[in-house]
């Protein structure tokens, strides 16, 4: 959709978003057979450029932006959010357990913001013995 004919610009104090991770090539052996799935998980209907643009339009000055999503695509966000005006300022790796590398991040930007970037102490998710942490169970309640 047309997010400018939709939304009155600079009306929103906060965006969460946990868009769609993956590119979509256009080779449809990639897609999950649901197509709920395939538009959650794949860059179809829009693509993170689409999404961190029209945060930076819905946003007022000084607005927050946070996303999860996979750590691999780290350096289109960070360049994409400064593009659009948003200022990266935490970042959060997140790992299933402490032995395997970070999938997920959790990254917050403020509209307008200055430079200043701090990078969170990492959030495990899992024990070794694959209950969740103690962190995560009081996320849950």
């Amino acid at each position: 959709k047309d997010i400018e004919t939709e939304f009155k610009a600079q009306s929103y104090d906060a965006i969460i978003t946990n868009p769609p991770f993956f590119k979509f090539d256009g080779n449809k052996n990639q897609l999950n057979n649901l197509d709920q799935l395939t538009y959650a998980r794949h860059e179809i209907l829009i693509n993170l450029e689409g999404i961190i643009k029209a945060g930076s339009y819905l946003l007022k000055f000084r607005g927050n932006f946070t996303m999860v999503h996979r750590a691999d695509r780290l350096i289109d966000i960070l360049e994409l959010m400064k593009k659009y005006r948003i200022e990266p300022k935490k970042i959060r790796f997140c790992y299933t357990t402490k032995k395997k590398g970070a999938k997920t991040i959790l990254i917050e930007g403020l509209k307008g913001g200055e430079p200043g970037l701090l990078i969170e102490p990492p959030l495990y998710i899992n024990n070794e013995d694959g209950s969740y942490t103690e962190e995560v169970r009081k996320m849950f309640g």
